[in-house]
């Protein structure tokens, strides 16, 4: 190598160095994205997901503290990432609960009005 190559070699590298420290520098705090996974959360809190999903709930719950805890450690890249995950996995968690709450909904109301589909395929008495 020629000293002119180790120079321009040294200079792309610092060059390449400063655009790396300067796009990670540049990441602005999620704190937008933090608060829209804590009200995620407690809209599925508040559809019951912790009873009726609880799986999906306590993965959402789980996101935001990790989101919480990237963003007091100012790794905003990952604290944002957390974040969406957490507001995906408590929309999951809502809707899973919902669903959970419907079906139980219709069960109870089959078992109080008995299955009409079953009378209706029974033959008559005294056939």
């Amino acid at each position: 190598m020629t000293w002119w190559s180790t120079i321009g070699a040294r200079r792309l590298a610092l060059v390449s160095t400063l655009l790396v420290v300067a796009a990670c520098a540049s990441v602005p705090a999620p704190v937008q994205d933090v608060a829209q996974a804590e009200r995620a959360v407690q809209a599925a809190a508040d559809a019951d997901a912790g009873t009726l999903a609880p799986a999906e709930f306590e993965k959402a719950r789980r996101k935001l503290d990790e989101a919480k805890s990237a963003l007091q450690a100012q790794q905003h890249l990952t604290a944002r990432q957390l974040a969406e995950q957490a507001v995906v996995d408590a929309e999951l968690a809502q809707i899973t609960a919902r669903a959970e709450a419907a079906a139980r909904s219709a069960a109870e109301m089959r078992a109080q009005i008995g299955d009409p589909g079953r009378s209706a395929l029974r033959p008559a008495a005294g056939s």
